[in-house]
């Protein structure tokens, strides 16, 4: 049996950068999170953080003993030399490492082109900043992190869009394993999607594919961050949703979360699953009314891709089957032809974890030239 490799996933947010060591298989330990400190300088500082959260992996993992005689990636063509299980203190271990980021990403050329998460970014090479920041890493001689800096290489190997990074993550470990051909929606701020065609991440001609959040669900609808109208992001997005019912609540209707529109903590689509879960009637008609726009939505990307599984995942998937699945399977069921109509619809199956795991498999796949 092949020995178990690791390496590094990180998921880049605007205000959290989350690492962690990534086993073959899948299992996520040695998990840290960094400040991302976009605000205190330019792009090269959110890299000396990166760098900062794959040291901060490392020396967990070197704490535990995880890599043991051959748990590091010592395949790649670029590796420094083979892992040996005499562990002597000359041989130079290189991690491959990972990066899932908000925003417009060309990833063969490792560019962040856009990203509304740090204003001012613009073609952005954080990669090439990236390794700069690992390299110093491990030519540092700093006391008692020397022998990591000296024995461990991290070496960043792809990037991709964050949305993109969690398909991979469920497609290689989550609900997505034995398919070929899906798309992954994450119902959060924002609805961001990715699409997999062949066992492949679908990128487009130009590096924009999978921006399902922007499928058009209401012509003339409701207006959209993007500049659109009637988005599929304008009704599924969690400000979005909170949006729609304080509509209803100030047209008159009755709920219990009447009087959380006026509390000091915000109403969040979290307060009003669980108010659909004790039979508010309003707060039943939002999540169905969100999940028959997510049902439309997935019938225009049946048609158009006839993909095997569609996934979603996200804080407002949270909703569970009854509120929100059952809903957006009704939706296709009466809108599709009967062969699209046959895409799978599933909760994503790993959590929290999925950027890490996606972003690992950036390292795996080597994406970016």
């Amino acid at each position: 049996m092949e020995a178990t490799k690791h390496r590094i996933g990180v998921d880049l947010g605007g205000t959290d950068i989350k690492a962690g060591l990534v086993s073959s298989e899948g299992d996520v330990s040695c998990r840290v999170v960094v400040p991302t400190d976009v605000e205190t300088g330019p792009p090269k500082v959110v890299a000396a953080r990166i760098a900062e959260a794959v040291r901060q992996v490392l020396v967990k993992a070197e704490t535990i003993n995880i890599y043991g005689t051959s748990g590091v990636d010592a395949t790649h063509p670029s590796s420094s030399r083979s892992v040996k299980a005499s562990g002597s203190e000359d041989e130079v271990f290189e991690i491959g490492v990972g990066l899932g980021s908000p925003g417009l990403i060309i990833a063969e050329t490792g560019v962040v082109h856009f990203s509304p998460n740090f204003p001012g970014w613009t073609d952005i090479p954080l990669v090439a900043y990236v390794n700069t920041e690992l390299s110093k890493l491990h030519n540092a001689k700093d006391g008692a992190a020397r022998k990591i800096n000296k024995q461990y290489k991290p070496v960043l190997r792809g990037m991709d869009n964050d949305v993109n990074a969690m398909t991979l993550g469920e497609l290689y470990h989550g609900a997505g394993v034995g398919y070929e051909s899906l798309v992954a929606l994450t119902l959060g701020t924002g609805v961001g999607g990715g699409v997999v065609i062949d066992g492949e991440v679908y990128h487009g001609s130009l590096n924009t594919a999978g921006e399902l959040g922007h499928t058009v669900v209401e012509p003339n609808g409701r207006y959209c961050g993007c500049g659109n109208q009637g988005c599929l992001e304008a009704y599924a997005g969690a400000k979005n949703i909170v949006e729609r019912i304080q509509e209803k609540i100030a047209a008159g209707r009755s709920t219990t979360l009447a009087a959380a529109t006026n509390a000091e903590t915000p109403l969040t689509p979290r307060m009003i699953a669980e108010a659909a879960q004790t039979g508010d009637e309003l707060a039943i008609e939002i999540f169905a009314e969100t999940g028959r726009y997510i049902g439309i939505a997935l019938t225009s990307i049946a048609h158009i891709l006839n993909p095997q599984i569609a996934i979603i995942g996200g804080g407002i998937a949270e909703a569970g089957e009854k509120l929100l699945f059952e809903p957006i399977r009704a939706e296709l069921s009466k809108r599709a032809m009967d062969i699209p109509a046959q895409m799978k619809i599933v909760k994503a199956h790993l959590g929290n974890d999925a950027g890490i795991v996606g972003a690992a498999m950036l390292a795996l796949e080597g994406f970016f030239k």
